[in-house]
């Protein structure tokens, strides 16, 4: 199934993004958030294919990481297996080139456009930022940056996820030499590398540690996860 939420109302089709997305966890048994820079064929041909040990489905969620035109192509050239996968494919972007939401209309995906009379001209936030902040162990921007997220329309969670990956990323290219990506694409896997150089192997276990139990301890109706971000982010 593929569902594509897109256009320059912020409010309104982020709204809506974040119905979906917790409609679908319900049905899915885990959810995948897609980083950017990690389009590619290959990508989609292992996420259409994928399901769990006991046929659970999973939710690929991509959030505004369809800005380059080469990722759009991809998109249209793996529609028909994205819509007869048994996984969940939920897409918010806020714009689309002309000739791809043409291209969009006539295939079986899922479209739903949320269009302002007046555009938001604010650019758009890109929420792997925080990934980025986190990376180069930047206190005071990450801390700007959780803001700004907050003021976009992101939920804590999808902030955690986000945060989540980019310390797995570090774990996983830590001390691994360059040319072996890992099965990340090169993109990633290159500021990945860059960004554990920034902390001790233990730090980037302690990281880790500390986001997973924020999430399930939100979800126990422990501490929010708002407030477990911001002492993980004062605490950096």
């Amino acid at each position: 199934m593929l569902h594509i939420i897109y256009g320059n109302e912020r409010g309104k089709s982020r709204a809506r993004f974040r119905v979906l997305r917790n409609e679908a966890l319900k049905k899915c048994g885990t959810e995948y958030v897609v980083q950017e820079g990690s389009i590619s064929h290959s990508f989609f041909e292992e996420a259409t294919a994928s399901q769990g040990l006991f046929g659970e489905t999973t939710l690929f969620v991509f959030d505004n990481v369809f800005f380059l035109k080469e990722d759009q192509e991809i998109l249209k050239g793996n529609i028909d297996a994205l819509v007869a996968s048994p996984n969940h494919f939920l897409i918010f972007e806020l714009e689309f080139n002309k000739e791809t939401i043409t291209d969009l209309i006539k295939t079986p995906a899922i479209l739903e456009e949320y269009s302002a009379k007046k555009p938001d001209t604010r650019p758009a936030f890109n929420v792997f930022s925080l990934g980025d902040a986190l990376g180069k162990r930047n206190k005071k921007d990450l801390w700007v940056l959780y803001q700004g997220a907050i003021t976009a329309g992101f939920e804590p969670e999808e902030i955690c996820n986000t945060l989540f990956w980019a310390v797995k990323n570090m774990a996983l290219m830590k001390d691994t030499p360059v040319g072996k990506d890992r099965g990340v694409s090169h993109f990633v896997a290159s500021k990945a590398r860059g960004f554990a150089k920034n902390y001790s192997q233990k730090e980037i276990e302690d990281l880790s540690r500390t986001l997973v139990t924020s999430y399930h301890e939100a979800h126990r109706g422990g501490e929010p996860m708002e407030v477990a971000l911001e002492r993980f982010i004062l605490t950096l």
